[in-house]
């Protein structure tokens, strides 16, 4: 049984900020109830702002720009609030998308006409300005909006690479070089295709400069043979739809098919002379190449980190420019599970020290993440090989890697060490190893900062569990300058209502594991009364969804608040997870789906041993992953799972990407037997489940395609499955998060009558749900019978 109080007075974090905030989620101090509408239209009415500061490094440590009341942009300094003008608002493009400030700040780079891509990627035209005199010339005078990316020489504000037609150029004070002429539908020079920018870099760019500005190290990727998926748009944002839809047609390696062909350049941007890097790591169909990082202070080397195919080996290649020479300095096999591309390297320089109890070392470093420990520490790597040094060490992992101080020698990073839900602020130093605190690391809580280009101040965010705020702080100091955000209108408007409580657990699971849960009651919740349970999986490789930030108020919390609804949910992250350890992760390697489907089932029977849980209303719900999930939790056939909510979900990993896929599941060569298990292939589950199911998907989804819903129904309805149990709804040309026409509104309120129709099944409730909340412009929704 779940042990479980409701939250009683605690003592709030040791802060300045007013009002104070405790250590759980917020509970509202009123009597309204979070609506539909609220959550829906005008989630942002009651979720807490967050201030990014753009901090630039041209002036004193601590200047940021940001946009005056006027539209002009402004330098000012975070610590003294001395501001001056940086840009008249009347010579500002009016229609840019984005904007680079040159090293010495004496030009503006501005993205304008922009055209949205992929996840990360754009097209646009980019116009370069001169700061003193405002005059204004395009990047190039044959642009339509189709350059892909541009980027600054780290050193000079008369360089600037940028991509256009899948080629390089070098922009020279007005003058054009071209570095490449090959780029075309299956030639990428310099920028990601889509899988690489999906999976591996996370970004839209694939060219680094060298710190002196004197070389670029940029990738190449070769389609041929890559195949083609083609996306049909029926309406293609037109009112009438066209005779014949829009194709997107987009290469696409799925598992067990052809990837991208990977090369490696060295351009001399002076002689504007390329040199091929032939990459020796592995063969270059057994090849996925995951980054790359000067690691020099001028252009001498440079590093890629390369994986093997499945990512379960990889080897650490640094080449010698000069010379064209590459030695492998670091290898490791991970076939126990699966490597992660972090994109944390980054070049330290020298190090050495005396500190005993620390290691002596000496010679060039660079810092890494790696969880060789069975955790994820800092450590510190020698450039030409060598013993490496652990920065940090312990049963906890590192989250992120803030800032590293080169000046003071140190790192700053958030890390779970006090909980795996938590997220705390420590710095090290890789000359000594003495770890600093810069947050009480006692007190429940998730934060994260800022720092500032010299490391001398930094913008502390308090991310939960109540209302967040930022602070400004100085390294120098343990107390707030001022605070940033107070999010004071957000905390008030909150006190007005009536909200659900939120805590936290650990589960104890018969394999030995721990799984960390978050319950949600409703509000006014009584034990002695019972409950229906919708279960919220994510449950992917190496993610969370417990964590102690603030919970937003979405959808999620509105089916616990709707006085008709009040769901208890429950959210647990299974095996497989992140935070807790390599080994847990790992356990979920080559058998996707199996173990994370018997963990929430089992999770759903600890939670229904409780006396104020509705035992014959235990549903789940889950997007994408969780979509997946949810389809596994009811192909397992447990009668304890009783209804089901599938969106967007993967229903058979061959038909998601080779990159994703084969990280965990190997290739179907290795392991076609994994991949039989891992598919939704059993309809008599989904036959016996006593409250039905829905399955909901967009059409235009170009990350997990409709194909997979497209097969999951076919085969359900091959298999007879009644319609009294199937119901599914799909949304023209919706992508992957289902908001094109008014997707949104009509795929929640699909699922909340799904959960009153659950309610309503055993003859807990009469008639239909009542939309009668007023909206946030107090219209009223028209009433309808389910």
């Amino acid at each position: 049984m779940l042990a479980f109080a409701l939250l009683a007075a605690a003592l709030p974090l040791v802060s300045a900020i007013d009002p104070p905030r405790f250590p759980h989620q917020p509970l509202g101090n009123g009597t309204k109830r979070l609506t539909f509408n609220v959550t829906t239209d005008a989630p942002g009415s009651l979720s807490p702002s967050t201030r990014t500061l753009n901090w630039v490094g041209t002036g004193k440590d601590g200047d940021y720009i940001y946009t005056g009341s006027d539209g002009s942009f402004l330098f000012e300094n975070i610590a003294s609030g001395e501001s001056t003008t940086f840009l008249s608002a009347d010579k500002i493009p009016a229609d840019y998308w984005d904007y680079f400030i040159s090293p010495d700040a004496s030009r503006v780079l501005w993205a304008v006409n922009y055209t949205k891509q992929y996840r990360h990627s754009y097209f646009a035209d980019y116009l370069v300005q001169d700061v003193e005199s405002g005059e204004v010339q395009p990047l190039t005078s044959n642009s339509a909006g189709d350059i892909q990316y541009a980027e600054w020489s780290p050193t000079s504000s008369s360089q600037i690479a940028f991509v256009q037609g899948n080629n390089l150029f070098i922009w020279n004070d007005g003058e054009i070089s071209p570095v490449t002429t090959n780029g075309g539908p299956d030639w990428f020079n310099a920028v990601p295709d889509w899988v690489y920018e999906e999976e591996v870099f996370g970004d839209r760019y694939t060219l680094w400069w060298s710190p002196d500005g004197k070389y670029i190290a940029y990738l190449t990727f070769n389609e041929t043979g890559v195949e083609t998926f083609r996306i049909p748009y029926y309406m293609d944002g037109e009112a009438v739809a066209p005779s014949y839809p829009r194709e997107l047609e987009l290469r696409y390696p799925k598992v067990g098919t052809k990837n991208p062909t990977v090369g490696f350049e060295l351009l001399d941007v002076e002689a504007l002379k390329t040199t091929n890097i032939p990459i020796e790591a592995y063969p270059e169909d057994d090849l996925v190449l995951g980054e790359v990082k000067w690691v020099t202070e001028e252009h001498g080397k440079v590093l890629y980190r390369a994986y093997n195919r499945v990512q379960d080996h990889e080897k650490i290649v640094v080449v010698d420019v000069p010379s064209g020479s590459s030695s492998v300095i670091r290898e490791r096999d991970g076939s126990d599970g699966w490597l992660e591309n972090y994109l944390y390297i980054t070049y330290l320089g020298p190090v050495s020290n005396s500190n005993a109890t620390y290691g002596n070392s000496s010679g060039d470093y660079y810092l890494d993440v790696s969880d060789e420990s069975g955790w994820n520490h800092l450590y510190l790597f020698p450039v030409n090989g060598g013993e490496k040094i652990a920065l940090t060490s312990g049963e906890w992992e590192v989250r992120a890697i803030l800032k590293i101080d080169s000046k003071r020698s140190v790192v700053y990073y958030t890390s779970t060490e006090h909980h795996s839900t938590e997220s705390h602020v420590y710095s090290v130093s890789y000359k000594t190893g003495k770890k600093t605190a810069l947050v009480d690391d006692t007190v429940e809580a998730y934060w994260t900062a800022s720092f500032s280009s010299g490391g001398s101040y930094y913008v502390l965010r308090y991310g939960g569990p109540d209302v967040p705020y930022q602070e400004l702080y100085s390294i120098n100091s343990t107390k707030p300058i001022r605070t940033i955000v107070d999010n004071k209108a957000v905390y008030d408007r909150l006190q007005t209502y009536n909200l659900p409580n939120i805590t936290y657990h650990e589960l104890q699971h018969p394999s030995g594991y721990s799984f960390n849960a978050m319950l949600r009651l409703p509000p006014n919740f009584d034990p002695s009364k019972k409950y229906p349970v919708l279960l919220l999986p994510y449950g992917g490789p190496n993610n969370q969804q417990v964590s102690k930030a603030f919970n937003t108020l979405n959808f999620k919390a509105y089916v616990a608040s709707d006085s008709e609804l009040e769901y208890i949910t429950y959210t647990v992250d299974n095996r497989g997870t992140g935070y807790k350890g390599r080994k847990f992760r790992s356990l979920v390697t080559a058998n996707l789906g199996d173990l994370e489907a018997q963990d929430q089932v089992w999770a759903a029977k600890e939670l229904a041993k409780n006396p104020w849980v509705d035992s014959d209303h235990i549903g789940i719900w889950g997007w994408s992953y969780g979509g997946y999930l949810s389809s596994k939790v009811v192909e397992l056939g447990d009668p304890i799972i009783s209804y089901a909510l599938i969106t967007a979900p993967v229903s058979d990993w061959r038909f998601y990407d080779s990159i994703y896929t084969e990280r965990y599941m190997k290739t179907t060569q290795l392991n076609p037997e994994g991949y039989n298990k891992s598919r939704v292939h059993d309809s008599t589950g989904f036959k016996k489940i006593a409250g039905g199911f829905v399955v909901q998907h967009g059409t235009g989804d170009d990350n997990v395609h409709f194909q997979n819903t497209a097969a999951l129904i076919d085969l359900l309805i091959g298999d007879s499955v009644s319609p009294e149990k199937l119901q599914h709804s799909f949304f023209t040309d919706s992508d992957h998060n289902i908001n094109y026409h008014g997707a949104s509104r009509f795929l929640y309120k699909e699922l909340s009558k799904k959960l009153y129709e659950e309610k309503k099944r055993m003859g807990d409730l009469k008639g239909g749900h009542q939309w009668s909340k007023r909206d946030v412009d107090g219209r009223v929704e028209r009433k309808w019978k389910a």
